[in-house]
């Protein structure tokens, strides 16, 4: 994690809080007060299976558990519910053992709510189905142990099960009201739902019944929505929030001139990337898709817009688990790329249209940089600004020639990432570029029927040489995650998959 830090005013605002200043849990720890969190946008849901959008996500890991979960530095599975599991010699039969732990309500997670949970998030009406289809049946010998039988050897299950897809619900309380539950969800996380004022933000209560002892030490928190970067700046200084999520890049360092507000730029696992319709001229010559990457300048990109917070990528994945340090990103070479255009037959250049989602202040700014680079080798790029919902629907629906755009990912195994965006057919076709290999397929089948270790890396490192090679996408930069919280607030941080841990986090 990269710390931009330095000493300011000691003449702060004081913090304000909401609630009592200090009280006293059940397991004899001092909570303190309510931390007042600020996001860009609201969440969408917080039923599991129905989201995938980051707001929800993280909100959905502060209520519910999983049975494993990433580390915090993202090189591990740790235990959530599941206290250990094993896996048999021929990789078709899980073990788990369930921790004792209660939901919010007080009644104990068993394994009936775990074998519930799982079927739910692998039925139909699950958008993360495939990620559990590999599940063949759910035994539940006893009222702490779960038994997975797989089929056929799928290795990502675990980190799957770490998915917050996966999260655990109370099988009862569910079925007893299923229209109503996810208003006010019952889950066994650190927190559970106070209130929830779509389009403001969401309310959380500390779970008295959380398995962690002397957690959570906060009442509670508060994530409120403030879509607006100065707004969040502005509020932090005046002491109205304690943290915000994405803070202007340019104004990180002055705001850290203080030593009342500490800012930070987390590595997480995200990559952003311009779109290409392979499916569409001249997009479907890879000399063409080649010479866009020639043409832009990633690093000057980076000192411009990023100020410097994030690193220059080499293809359409995040840097995580098994990546290739040696497959060099792309050179910016204006003649190289001048001269792949003239041998694909676009001496001239041609002109094209560049989607932006018009609530992503750092996308428009990309798109503008990109619509100068391109034009000094001919082609000309008009910006169509559409809000983000319409974003995604089009780029899916391929009604598109080329579309700023960006992944993250939740786990900490390439497996989902690589099926996201760079196998076809899968579920995104490539994240909506349509581009295809068959070995990137035949890769993708067989790293998930291998063990985890160097003949897996290996495979996975040569899916990712063949989507440098194909570039379906203008491979742009990994970009940190810019956040900032007051010097009274201890523990919070933006972990690599890009969700924080409130349970963590104090207020001195």
């Amino acid at each position: 994690m990269t710390t931009f830090r330095s000493m300011v005013s000691a003449a702060a605002l004081a913090l304000s809080v909401l609630g009592p200043a200090l009280t006293v849990t059940q397991s004899g720890a001092l909570a303190q007060g309510v931390l007042k969190l600020a996001q860009t946008s609201d969440l969408v849901s917080l039923d599991p299976i129905a989201t995938s959008d980051n707001p929800s996500i993280h909100a959905q890991l502060l209520i519910y558990d999983t049975l494993l979960r990433p580390s915090t530095d993202a090189t591990k599975l740790e235990p959530g519910l599941a206290e250990s599991w094993t896996v048999s010699d021929d990789g078709l039969t899980y073990t788990l053992k369930l921790r004792q732990a209660k939901f919010s309500d007080g009644t104990p997670v068993t394994a009936a709510d775990v074998a519930f949970s799982l079927k739910r998030a692998g039925s139909d009406a699950s958008n993360w189905k495939r990620f559990f289809a590999g599940i063949n049946a759910i035994e539940t010998p006893d009222e702490r142990t779960v038994v997975l039988k797989l089929k056929t050897v799928f290795t990502p299950l675990l980190n799957n099960l770490a998915l917050f897809s996966s999260a655990i619900l109370p099988q009862k309380a569910f079925e007893a009201a299923p229209d109503k539950f996810f208003e006010k969800p019952i889950g066994s996380g650190p927190f559970t739902v106070a209130a929830w004022n779509k389009g403001q933000g969401l309310s959380l209560k500390k779970n008295a019944h959380y398995w962690q002892a002397g957690k959570p030490s906060l009442d509670g928190a508060e994530i409120l929505v403030l879509p607006e970067g100065n707004s969040r700046v502005l509020k932090l200084q005046a002491g109205e929030i304690d943290a915000a999520l994405e803070i202007p890049l340019n104004q990180m360092q002055s705001l850290g001139r203080s030593g009342a507000i500490k800012t930070e730029v987390a590595n997480v696992l995200r990559t952003d990337f311009v779109l290409l319709n392979t499916k569409k001229k001249p997009f479907d010559d890879v000399r063409v898709r080649q010479a866009l990457n020639y043409a832009v300048d990633k690093e000057g990109l980076i000192k411009a817009l990023l100020f410097g917070a994030g690193k220059v990528s080499n293809s359409p994945m995040p840097p995580m688990a098994y990546a290739d340090p040696t497959l060099k990103p792309y050179a910016h070479d204006i003649a190289k790329a001048k001269a792949l255009l003239k041998e694909a037959g676009y001496a001239d250049g041609f002109k094209t249209s560049l989607l932006v989602h018009s609530g992503r202040p750092l996308h428009r700014q990309v798109a503008q940089a990109l619509q100068s680079a391109l034009a000094q080798i001919g082609v000309t790029a008009e910006i169509r600004l559409v809000e983000g919902g319409t974003h995604w629907s089009t780029t899916k629906a391929g009604d598109y020639e080329m579309a700023v755009s960006y992944a993250s990912s939740d786990t900490i195994d390439p497996d989902q990432m690589a099926g996201f965006l760079i196998v076809n057919p899968e579920r995104a076709n490539a994240y909506h570029t349509e581009w295809k290999s068959e070995r990137v397929n035949e890769l993708y089948v067989k790293e998930r029927a291998t063990k985890d270790g160097p003949e897996r890396g290996a495979m996975f490192q040569e899916m990712v040489k063949l989507a440098h090679e194909g570039a379906p996408s203008i491979f742009l930069f990994y970009p940190g995650t810019s956040y900032a919280h007051r010097s009274n607030v201890s523990g919070f941080e933006v972990l690599p998959t890009g969700n924080f841990r409130l349970e963590d986090v104090k207020l001195k």
